[in-house]
């Protein structure tokens, strides 16, 4: 398993947003030499929270001063730009990463963003997947692109810049369905699922639960003929991420951070999206409900070790975890989580620790140990 970063960003207005943006490219920094293999950032214009309207500006400083870390863009909304224009800037800020840059699109998640660009919600899927075809075929055609849709029509376009990567490796992330992550499934993409997802859903029928996303991917993936373990080492699975000393420390650091972050969610009326089985309201989506039911990763770096093991166990499987990055902390705080995290949890599941694992338990039955 792999490990990374999700970051929104997210900035209340009451913080200071220039010292904000520095304070995401220091956290970038830190990401690389703790070990991280990747970190997305992602694009809002509306509601005041999450302030980065441009995420290749971001990723191009990041990539300024760092060597290894992967940069994904987390996501690139493609109901409102024009796919030529996309696609362009992608493949140039793949050659400023060298080769560093990970694709991320879709739809718009933000209700607020969908209104300020003029979209009809029944839009952002069809004008998403047309969005997809043109960049793609741009990207990897080496032959000029005709394309008539219903949103964009094309003529002999051709970017002059190609993309650094012989192949862009594409991800996109879903909210509503599970149609994205068919979609990876069949392509051979990453898909993200999102940090408020909940394992099993029950009977509510409003959102898609990661068992859903999985099984759409693999199907989709199945009919591709791509190896399932391929599907699900494409998967990036996003978590709310807290370690300290142990689980009552974590969520006294935290209940105050985590009340303005998920009012402003509930807000924008994506509590929909996190409950589970019918009749649950906004206000029974607790801190303490969060942590157990969707579930969040939380506490010391033992039940840390746990929690991603039985998450795994869950789902069947996936390859990169990601910590939702919060500002629920003060960065002294949240740095020793990530410290923590990296130092204690992430050996855990690295090829040789369960090389290791696997070597212990054959000198058991050899009465070696």
């Amino acid at each position: 398993m792999k490990f990374g970063f999700f970051t929104m960003p997210e900035h209340p207005p009451r913080e200071n947003w220039t010292l904000s943006y520095d304070r995401d490219i220091a956290g970038i920094v830190e990401a690389e030499r703790l070990g991280f293999h990747e970190y997305w950032i992602g694009e809002h214009h509306t509601g005041g929270y999450e302030n980065v309207p441009v995420p290749e500006y971001m990723i191009a400083k990041a990539s300024a001063v760092t060597h290894r870390i992967r940069l994904g863009t987390g996501v690139i909304n493609l109901p409102y730009q024009d796919p030529f224009m996309v696609a362009e800037r992608m493949a140039f800020l793949d050659h400023l990463t060298h080769g560093r840059l990970e694709y991320g699109f879709g739809g718009g998640g933000l209700p607020t963003d969908k209104a300020l660009f003029g979209l009809e919600p029944s839009e952002a899927a069809p004008r998403t997947n047309e969005a997809l075809e043109i960049i793609w075929q741009l990207l990897t055609s080496e032959d000029p692109v005709s394309y008539e849709g219903v949103y964009w029509k094309y003529e002999n376009r051709q970017l002059q810049v190609g993309p650094y990567q012989d192949v862009p490796p594409f991800a996109i992330a879903g909210l509503t369905g599970v149609h994205n992550y068919a979609k990876c499934g069949e392509r051979g993409w990453k898909p993200l699922s999102v940090h408020f997802a909940p394992i099993d859903n029950g009977t509510y029928q409003d959102a898609p639960d990661l068992r859903a996303m999985g099984a759409a991917m693999l199907d989709a993936g199945a009919r591709s003929g791509i190896d399932p373990a391929v599907t699900r080492d494409n998967w990036r699975i996003v978590r709310e991420v807290y370690v300290t000393d142990d689980k009552n420390q974590a969520l006294k650091d935290i209940r105050e951070g985590v009340k303005l972050s998920y009012d402003y969610l509930f807000g924008l009326g994506l509590g929909a999206l996190m409950k589970i089985g019918d009749g649950m309201t906004d206000a029974d989506l607790t801190l303490d409900w969060m942590v157990e039911n969707i579930p969040w990763i939380i506490g010391s770096p033992e039940d840390c070790v746990r929690q991603i093991k039985e998450l795994e166990e869950e789902v069947g499987g996936f390859g990169t975890l990601l910590i939702n990055v919060r500002d629920w902390v003060t960065t002294d705080k949240w740095n020793r989580s990530l410290e923590m995290f990296a130092r204690y949890v992430m050996p855990h599941f690295t090829a040789r620790e369960r090389l290791a694992r696997r070597q212990k338990l054959a000198n058991v039955a050899l009465g070696l140990a």
